[in-house]
């Protein structure tokens, strides 16, 4: 399961999603439960990753925090069966991390999309991991969980699963077009993705700093799809 992303370039948000970008600065390492931005039907905003049902249970307890939506459990959980059908979201990032473990040693990778040519000072571009959002109904918090799905080739040996990221030309239909469409954008495969083995800084999570994807090695190794 996706356990850290990164957003190093919310100044892009405009230009690649159409909407002003939420207050923040960049960052290098959210963690789970942290507020980070999202892309929803109305504009982008900052919400809560972990996404907790905007109804209380019996007894009066809140749900648990859903932080990773299965795409085979958006119909079978209500909670996320019913964010599926009304409250879709693009989680705004430029990458996510796995970790390789051998024996005690772990090494943390970067995997993100390739830079658009004309960037020459950047290391990735801007991408929307497929999502599902709610609002709790007692503070009003946005809340977000992000749709996994089987890990591509290079995910693979580190992890069974890894976030869908949804096209550029589908953002609006991933956003409010009918259920069955925005079903089948989860299978699309984006190319040009790369692996970087990096720092070691990132595996604290209290790090939140360009350390935390200073590159190790040859950062255009490998592709992910």
């Amino acid at each position: 399961m996706i356990e850290r992303y990164t957003l190093t370039a919310p100044g892009d948000i405009p230009a690649r999603f159409g909407v002003a970008a939420p207050d923040g600065p960049p960052r290098y390492n959210i963690a789970p439960l942290q507020i980070a931005a999202i892309r929803t039907a109305g504009g982008a905003i900052a919400a809560r990753w972990g996404l907790l049902p905007p109804w209380r249970g019996h007894g009066g307890k809140r749900g648990p925090h859903i932080l990773h939506a299965p795409i085979d459990a958006l119909d079978s959980v209500p909670v996320l069966r019913n964010a599926f059908k009304s409250q879709r979201c693009l989680v705004i990032a430029d990458g996510f991390f796995v970790w390789h473990r051998t024996g005690k040693k772990s090494q943390p990778l970067w995997l993100h999309p390739a830079p658009d040519p004309d960037r020459r000072d950047a290391r990735s571009r801007l991408v929307g991991f497929a999502g599902v959002a709610a609002t709790h109904r007692d503070d009003g918090q946005p809340s977000f969980a992000i749709i996994v799905g089987p890990a591509g080739p290079l995910v693979a040996p580190f992890d069974t699963t890894m976030p869908v990221a949804i096209g550029d030309a589908d953002h609006a239909a991933w956003l409010t077009g009918p259920r069955d469409r925005a079903a089948a954008l989860l299978s699309s495969a984006p190319a040009g993705w790369r692996a970087e083995p990096v720092s070691t800084w990132v595996n604290a999570v209290d790090h939140d700093d360009p350390r935390c994807i200073e590159p190790l090695g040859n950062p255009a190794q490998g592709e992910l799809f």
